[in-house]
C-alpha cells in the first residue's frame, strides 16, 4: 500500500484516527476503488501513446506502452503484477483528458459517417494496437533489458496481436456509456464474436488459472434442442482479450443492466466456467434477455424493409419538389404582372372556375406529371396529405421569394459597401399611407448602378422623426450598416422631408455626417413648371381651359365616342394612334406638355366634338351649352395659339430634362451639366428674335386650318394723370403682339429662369464642386495643363468623407490625368484598322477629325444634339448621355481599382450620390396595380411581398433556397421538401 493510500482512499475518504484494520476493510470494500481498478477507460483503448524512453535506473524501469486490463495472461494476473514480482514497475504517463476525448470523440463521429464500416474500424482498433505493437518492437533501447523482460514482451506482443485479430471484440465496446444508434449498427453489423481455439495464439482457450484449471469451450456456441438439433447463439460472445463471455442481446436491447447478474454479461463479462452451462440456460431463460433477443429479431427482420423505405420516401420529396417548383414559376408570373391570386370560389374540390391562381395551376397539371397526381389527391383528400395550394401556401411562398430577392439585395450592398437611399410615402387604395424605401448602389464587378425597393411600411404618421424611426429599423431588419455606408438621401421637398431642424435628413445626418442630402432633381423640375405655367393672365386661361376641357369630355362616355370619331375623321388613324385628352395635374410628370400637345394635334377634332355637345346637349342644358361656347371661343383665339406655342416651346426642351431625371442610372455631376445646359437653351428663347419664331408657327398653323381664329383685340389704353412729383409719363403699349411679348412670352421665360436659378442653386453646393472635378472635360483640362487644378480642390469632399485621403487623391488624380490618353488607346478600338493614307477623301476626313476637339467614349451626345433629335417616340432620347458612370466603369473593366484606390473611391461615390426620388415614385405605380379597389383587404406583409417581386423583376430568385425556406415555415413541410 503506497503512502498516498495510507492517508486518503480513491473516493475521498480520508484516514484520519482509523486505526489499520478499519481502513483496510475500507479499502477492500470501497465501491469506487474497486471501479476504478476494475473498469477500462474506452480513451485508452482509442489512444495511441506515445512511445517513452526506457530508464535503466536499478529501481524503475518504463517501458513504451501503457498498462491496461487489457493485457491479461491465462493465469488471471496482470503483466504489471508478473513485473512487480521481480521487482519491476511498470509505469505509464498520465493522459490528458481533453486530447482524450477529441481522440473518442473523432472516433466514433468517423464511424458514423463513413460507409464502409469495416474499414473504419480497422483504422480504429488494428491500426492502434498495431501501432503500439511496432512502438515497442522499434524501440532500440529493448535490447538492454534483462532476460526476463524478454519474457513480459512476448507476452505482450501475442495479447495484442489476438486484440488485432477480432475486431468484434465485445471488450471494445462493454465500456462505452452511451450507444449510438451508428454504434449500434456498426456492432450488429460485425457480428458475434465467436473464434475457434484454432483460432486463438496457442491453438487453444487460455486457462483462468483457478484451481479447476479450466476453460470456454467452443461447444457453447450452439444450443441443443429437445430435438437434438444444434441452434447458434448469436446473442453470446467471446472477448479473447479478457477471455469473458458477453450477452451482446442485452447489452445492445436490454433493461435492468443494473442487476449484478445481468450486469455480468454486458458489463463485467462471465467467467465462471466451471458453472459456464447452468448460467447460460440460466440466463436464456430470463425475462430480460428474450425481451432483448426478440427487440434484436424484429430489428433484424425489419432492417431489409427501412431502405426500401427510405428509397421511397426521397421519391415523394423529389415529387414535391417538383410541385413546388411549377408553383414557384404560377407565384412569380402572377406577381410579376401584378395580377389577383385567389378569387371568391377557391374550392379544389370542385372543378368550378376560381380565381388566377387555381386556373393556372389546374392549366399546368394538364402537361405536369407530379401537380396532376397532386391535385388528385387533394380533391380525394388523402389522409395525411399536405397540399401545396392552399391561400396560406401561397402566402408561404410570396414570402420565401421575397426574402430570397431581399437575401440578394442585402448581399449586394455589403459588397457594395456604399450606398444612398430615397423615401416618399402616398395613399394606398384603402386610405393608408404607404412608405416606399428604395436604396441605390453600384455593382464593383461591372460598374452598374442599381435602384432597389427594399421596404414599403405602413405609417399613418410621417413626421420626420416617425420616418426616422422606422429607417432605423428597416436598416436593422436587413442588416445594413448605415452609420458608416450610407453616403447620400434624396426625397422630394416636403418640410418633413428637408427640414434643417425636424426633418428626416437633418434626423440621419445627426447620426450619418456624410450622408448628403440632395433634393430631388425631378420634384425640383416640376415646381419650376408649376410657377410658369401660372404666372400671368394668359398662362393660367391657357391650362384652366384645358383642365375644363378634360371635364368636359372625359365626364361622359357618349362625348369620350364623339371625341374620338372626331379624331378618325380628321386624321389618318392608320398612322396616328388614337388619344385621349389629358388631365392637368401637377403630381404628374409632363402633365402640362402631354394635355397641350392632344389640343394642338388635334384642334379639329376638339372643335368639331365641342360644336356636336353644343349642339346636341347645348340646348336643354344651359350650363353645357355655355362651356361648350367659351371654349369654342379660346381655342379660336390667336391668344390661345401665341400661348400654346409658347410653352410648346418651353417644354420641347423641359420635357427631355424630366426624363433624364427619371433615369435610375443619373448621376450627380450630369445631372448638374445638364441643369446648365438647359438654363442656357431658355436663356437663348430670350433673344430678340426667339418671338418671331412663335409668330411664324401661330401663322403657319393659321393657314393650314379651315378655322376663323380671332385676333388679338386692341386695348384702347388707360389715361392714367400725373401724379405729383412725376417728371415723366410712363408709354403705354398700344401694339397687341408687343403686349403679349412683354407681359407673357417674356414675364414666361424669365419666371423660368428665376426658377431654376433658385430651385438648383444648391446643386453646386459643398462636395459637389468637387465631384465635378471628376468630369472628362475637367480631367482634359488638367491633362493639357496641370497647373489648372485649383489649389483647394477635394478640400469639401475629404472633409465629409473622412475615407478618402486627400493628398492621395490629389495625387492619384493627377496621375491618372496624365495617362488618359493611354488608357483611351487601350481601352478603345481606333478608327480605322487598316492604313488608309493612300485614299485622299479618307485624309481629308481625318484632317477634320484632328481639327475636332478630343472627341472619346466619354463625350458622347451633347444636350443639344439630344434636344434637336428628340421627339414623343424616340427612346434613344432618354438614355444616359454621358457622366462619371463612364469613367467609373472604365475602372471597373480595367480593375484600376488597387492603382487608384481613392480616386475609385471617389468616383464610386459620385454615382451613388442620388439626384432625384423617381424610383420610389414608380413603386408608387405599382402599388396602385397591385392593391387595387378590389383587394384593398390585402395584409400589409403580402403587399410588401408583391410589391419586392414586382418591382424587382431583374432578378431571378434561386429556386433551392426558396424551397429550404418554405421547408422552415413548418414540420410538414420540411418533411415533405427536405431529402
Amino acid at each position: 500500500m503506497s503512502e498516498s493510500e495510507k492517508l486518503t482512499c480513491v473516493c475521498g475518504k480520508k484516514r484520519e484516527n482509523l486505526n489499520i484494520t478499519n481502513w483496510k476493510r475500507h479499502l477492500d470494500n470501497c465501491k469506487q476503488r474497486k471501479t476504478k481498478i476494475n473498469s477500462r477507460s474506452i480513451t485508452s483503448f482509442f489512444n495511441i501513446p506515445k512511445p517513452k524512453k526506457v530508464c535503466m535506473d536499478t529501481d524503475t524501469i518504463c517501458y513504451p506502452y501503457p498498462t491496461s486490463d487489457a493485457f491479461i495472461n491465462d493465469s488471471g494476473s496482470s503483466v504489471h503484477e508478473q513485473i512487480k514480482q521481480k521487482d519491476m514497475i511498470l509505469t505509464s504517463s498520465s493522459l490528458n483528458k481533453n486530447v482524450l476525448d477529441s481522440v473518442v470523440g473523432n472516433t466514433f463521429s468517423q464511424i458514423a459517417k463513413e460507409i464502409d464500416q469495416d474499414s473504419v474500424l480497422d483504422s480504429v482498433v488494428g491500426n492502434t494496437f498495431s501501432q503500439i505493437a511496432k512502438e515497442i518492437d522499434q524501440d532500440s533501447d529493448m535490447n538492454s533489458i534483462n532476460t526476463d523482460m524478454e519474457t513480459v514482451d512476448i507476452e505482450v506482443d501475442t495479447e495484442m496481436e489476438t486484440v488485432d485479430m477480432f475486431r468484434n471484440d465485445p471488450a471494445h465496446f462493454v465500456k462505452l456509456k452511451h450507444i449510438t444508434p451508428e454504434i449500434r449498427s456498426l456492432i450488429l453489423e460485425l457480428g458475434p464474436c465467436q473464434p475457434l481455439s484454432n483460432d486463438l495464439p496457442g491453438k487453444s482457450f487460455p486457462k483462468n488459472g483457478s484451481k479447476e484449471n479450466r476453460s470456454f469451450k467452443e461447444i457453447y456456441y450452439y444450443r441443443i434442442l429437445p430435438d437434438k438439433t444444434k441452434c447458434l447463439r448469436d446473442w453470446l460472445s467471446y472477448s479473447p482479450s479478457k477471455n469473458k463471455i458477453y450477452c451482446m442481446h442485452c447489452f445492445l436491447f436490454g433493461t435492468n443492466l443494473h442487476k449484478n447478474l445481468e450486469k455480468s454479461w454486458t458489463k463485467n463479462g462471465f467467467d465462471s466456467w466451471k458453472n459456464l452451462s447452468s448460467g447460460i440456460e440460466y440466463h436464456e431463460l430470463t425475462n430480460d434477455h428474450i425481451n432483448a433477443t426478440l427487440k434484436y429479431k424484429l430489428r433484424k427482420t425489419s432492417t431489409p424493409i427501412l431502405p426500401s423505405l427510405e428509397y421511397q420516401r426521397k421519391i415523394e420529396v423529389s415529387m414535391n419538389r417538383q410541385v413546388i417548383n411549377e408553383i414557384i414559376d404560377i407565384v412569380l408570373y402572377l406577381a410579376r404582372h401584378n395580377l389577383a391570386f385567389r378569387g371568391h370560389r377557391d374550392n379544389w374540390s370542385v372543378s368550378s372556375p376560381g380565381g388566377n391562381f387555381k386556373d393556372l395551376v389546374i392549366l399546368l397539371a394538364k402537361s405536369s406529371a407530379p401537380l396532376s397526381d397532386h391535385l388528385n389527391s387533394i380533391k380525394l383528400k388523402k389522409k395525411g396529405q399536405i397540399s401545396f395550394v392552399t391561400w396560406e401556401r401561397q402566402n408561404q411562398l410570396i414570402d420565401s421569394i421575397s426574402h430570397d430577392i431581399s437575401s440578394q439585395i442585402q448581399q449586394a450592398v455589403v459588397q457594395s459597401n456604399m450606398f444612398s437611399i430615397s423615401i416618399d410615402s402616398t395613399f394606398d387604395a384603402s386610405r393608408r399611407e404607404q412608405v416606399s424605401f428604395v436604396i441605390r448602389y453600384v455593382d464593383d464587378t461591372f460598374g452598374l448602378i442599381h435602384e432597389r425597393v427594399i421596404a414599403i411600411k405602413e405609417s399613418p404618421i410621417t413626421t420626420g422623426k416617425d420616418l426616422y424611426s422606422l429607417f432605423v429599423a428597416i436598416m436593422e431588419k436587413e442588416k445594413l450598416n448605415w452609420k458608416d455606408c450610407l453616403v447620400g438621401q434624396s426625397y422630394d421637398g416636403a418640410s418633413n422631408m428637408r427640414g434643417n431642424y425636424k426633418g428626416l435628413q437633418a434626423h440621419i445626418k445627426r447620426e450619418c455626417p456624410q450622408a448628403l442630402y440632395v433634393w430631388c432633381h425631378a420634384h425640383r423640375l416640376a415646381l419650376v413648371v408649376k410657377q410658369a405655367v401660372s404666372c400671368d393672365s394668359n398662362s393660367r386661361d391657357l391650362f384652366g381651359n384645358l383642365e375644363s376641357l378634360y371635364v368636359l369630355l372625359w365626364c361622359s362616355k357618349k362625348r369620350a365616342a364623339t371625341f374620338r370619331e372626331a379624331q378618325k375623321k380628321h386624321s389618318d388613324l392608320k398612322y396616328t394612334q388614337e388619344h385621349a385628352v389629358k388631365r392637368v395635374c401637377t403630381t404628374r410628370w409632363n402633365s402640362h406638355s402631354a394635355a397641350l400637345n392632344v389640343v394642338i394635334k388635334f384642334h379639329h377634332a376638339v372643335l368639331q366634338t365641342l360644336e356636336e355637345i353644343k349642339n346636341l346637349e347645348g340646348v336643354t342644358d344651359a350650363t353645357v351649352g355655355a362651356n361648350c361656347s367659351g371654349l369654342i371661343d379660346y381655342f379660336t383665339s390667336r391668344r390661345f395659339l401665341l400661348t400654346a406655342f409658347t410653352f410648346k416651346k418651353l417644354f420641347d426642351i423641359l420635357e427631355v430634362v424630366t426624363r433624364q431625371f427619371q433615369t435610375h442610372d443619373m448621376d450627380i455631376l450630369l445631372a448638374t451639366s445638364i441643369v446648365t445646359k438647359t438654363i442656357n437653351s431658355i436663356r437663348k428663347l430670350r433673344a430678340n428674335n426667339s418671338f418671331e419664331e412663335i409668330i411664324k408657327l401661330t401663322d403657319n398653323f393659321i393657314n393650314e386650318s379651315d378655322t376663323d381664329f380671332i385676333p388679338l383685340k386692341n386695348i384702347r389704353p388707360r389715361r392714367v394723370p400725373i401724379k405729383a412729383g412725376e417728371l415723366m409719363q410712363d408709354d403705354p403699349i398700344v401694339c397687341p403682339i408687343k403686349k403679349f411679348e412683354v407681359e407673357t412670352y417674356n414675364a414666361v421665360i424669365d419666371m423660368t429662369l428665376n426658377e431654376l436659378s433658385d430651385r438648383f442653386e444648391t446643386t453646386n453646393i459643398g462636395p459637389l464642386k468637387d465631384i465635378a472635378l471628376l468630369s472628362y472635360r475637367r480631367i482634359q483640362e488638367v491633362h493639357n495643363d496641370p497647373t489648372m487644378l485649383p489649389k483647394d480642390s477635394f478640400i469639401e469632399l475629404c472633409e465629409v468623407y473622412s475615407k478618402i485621403n486627400r493628398d492621395c487623391l490629389i495625387s492619384e488624380y493627377m496621375q491618372f490625368c496624365k495617362n488618359l490618353n493611354e488608357f483611351e488607346n487601350n481601352l478603345n478600338l481606333p478608327k480605322f484598322l487598316h492604313d488608309v493614307s493612300n485614299n485622299k477623301s479618307s485624309n481629308d476626313e481625318d484632317e477634320n477629325d484632328n481639327n475636332d476637339d478630343n472627341i472619346s467614349m466619354f463625350e458622347l451626345n451633347t444636350y443639344d444634339d439630344l434636344n434637336e433629335t428628340s421627339n414623343d417616340n424616340d427612346q434613344r432620347a432618354i438614355k444616359n448621355i454621358g457622366s462619371t458612370k463612364k469613367i467609373f466603369q472604365m475602372f471597373c473593366t480595367a480593375n484600376l481599382t488597387s492603382c487608384f484606390p481613392n480616386l475609385y473611391v471617389a468616383l464610386k461615390l459620385s454615382v451613388t450620390l442620388p439626384i432625384s426620388s423617381c424610383s420610389v415614385e414608380r413603386s408608387f405605380s405599382k402599388l396602385k396595380l397591385i392593391k387595387t379597389k378590389l383587394r384593398t383587404s390585402m395584409l400589409q406583409d403580402r403587399l410588401e411581398n408583391l410589391m419586392k417581386i414586382s418591382c424587382e423583376k431583374d432578378l431571378n430568385p434561386i429556386v433551392d433556397n426558396i424551397i429550404l425556406s418554405l421547408a422552415g415555415k413548418s414540420s410538414s413541410l420540411c418533411k415533405a421538401l427536405v431529402y
